[in-house]
């Protein structure tokens, strides 16, 4: 039995199976490269599913940041404030619209302090939250009540939601939006979806109608910020500013946090008492999270996601692989829709095999999103190998 097995096996015996059974156990990374218990190397075009997206793995200046505030300060309770905190929050309210930070965890949460956030501030009795097909919003109870593709076996879901309005499409979110409604959630790209890109006239149009009924529009960006899209946050594609904005994943440089951002008309409607997080913003996440934002700014990496997303897109088009039907994304979020013959989860044991890593969304679609600081001798590496199992494999 090797290590990688032993490491599997013994996960499983005491780990809550809720992810399926496990396929790689990790002993290290750096980079945009990780090592499996068995010393195997693999080239990671989705680090830490997005955490790493930024960064990618144990980079030197998150290292220090933690290493400097691990022997300072690493939790006070949120009675108590500091610096880090501070500063991650600014750094991400100065790249957004202003207003006020609420810290917390993860997407999920950060998304059920939104929902909480819209019905607080909405009032008159309006209290409907409208989601889009496609969609995913989290695991939370709010979350997965906007979610329809993961709520069975959790009935009732919460009272209110309206979900399934066809995404993209003008006509159908206008007749959604009543009197009842106090916020829309939307992906400015829907990532678990499939990597689905709105129209802008869609995007415009959704931030007319949300002023016109007084209804807060809310932009879900735990996978779409800080930076992957090529702009600070992807809303900033399309000429809106949101009501309310959700990060989680890489805005922590691959250490748990998720921000609820509120614009500044919206930013003192969580008052006390209406919402907490223990450990929230605590000051190790927090200077992690403050080093991926000035590692963004200190290294151009919105541009270089741009950049760079558009080399990737241009190659994957010229290989023109059969299999391929459409190609998808904006800067490094790349996805690509499989005809119905493939299964992009073969797709994605079969790059494993040969050293590496991808990631699915639903069961045709393959998704790419290494990290921004990706060598680009490797980054043109992982496309050859990727490119080759798309043509043979199958």
């Amino acid at each position: 039995m090797t290590r990688q097995t032993e490491l599997i096996d013994a996960t499983e015996a005491v780990i809550v199976p809720n992810y399926g059974r496990h396929i790689l156990g990790v002993a290290r990374a750096s980079g945009s490269r990780l090592w499996d218990a068995d010393g195997k190397e693999y080239l990671d075009l989705f680090p830490g599913f997005g955490a790493g997206g930024v960064t990618g793995h144990c980079h030197p200046k998150i290292v220090e940041a933690v290493t400097a505030q691990a022997r300072t300060l690493i939790s006070h309770g949120n009675f108590f404030t500091s610096a880090p905190q501070v500063d991650l929050a600014r750094r991400i309210t100065d790249n957004a619209f202003g207003g006020k930070v609420f810290f917390c965890h993860s997407g999920a949460e950060a998304n059920e302090a939104a929902f909480k956030l819209a019905r607080l501030a909405a009032g008159d009795g309006r209290y409907k939250i409208i989601s889009f097909d496609g969609c995913f919003h989290g695991r939370t109870m709010a979350g997965l009540s906007l979610t329809p593709t993961i709520q069975e076996g959790f009935e009732p879901i919460v009272p209110g939601t309206v979900t399934g309005v066809p995404y993209n499409d003008i006509e159908a979110i206008t007749a959604a939006v009543d009197d009842e409604t106090a916020g829309v959630f939307i992906e400015p790209i829907q990532t678990e979806g499939g990597i689905l890109v709105p129209s802008a006239e869609f995007m415009q149009h959704l931030r007319t109608l949300c002023d016109d009924r007084g209804v807060l529009l809310i932009c879900d960006e735990v996978w779409t910020g800080p930076a992957r899209t090529g702009k600070w946050f992807a809303y900033q594609h399309y000429g809106i500013v949101p009501d309310v904005l959700t990060l989680a994943k890489a805005v922590g440089g691959s250490l748990p946090v998720g921000t609820c951002v509120a614009a500044p008309r919206w930013a003192d409607v969580l008052g006390p008492g209406t919402h907490g997080c223990t450990v929230g913003g605590n000051p190790l996440c927090a200077a992690a999270g403050a080093a991926a934002m000035k590692l963004i700014a200190d290294e151009g990496l919105v541009d270089r996601a741009e950049m760079l997303g558009r080399q990737v897109l241009a190659v994957l088009a010229d290989a023109d692989v059969p299999c391929v039907q459409e190609i998808r994304g904006k800067g490094l979020l790349v996805g690509l829709q499989l005809d119905e013959a493939r299964e992009a989860k073969d797709v994605m044991l079969q790059c494993m095999d040969r050293g590496l890593i991808i990631c699915i969304a639903k069961r045709n679609v393959v998704r790419l999103a290494p990290a921004l600081t990706i060598d680009e001798e490797d980054l043109a590496r992982g496309l050859d190998i990727f490119i080759d199992v798309l043509r043979t494999s199958g």
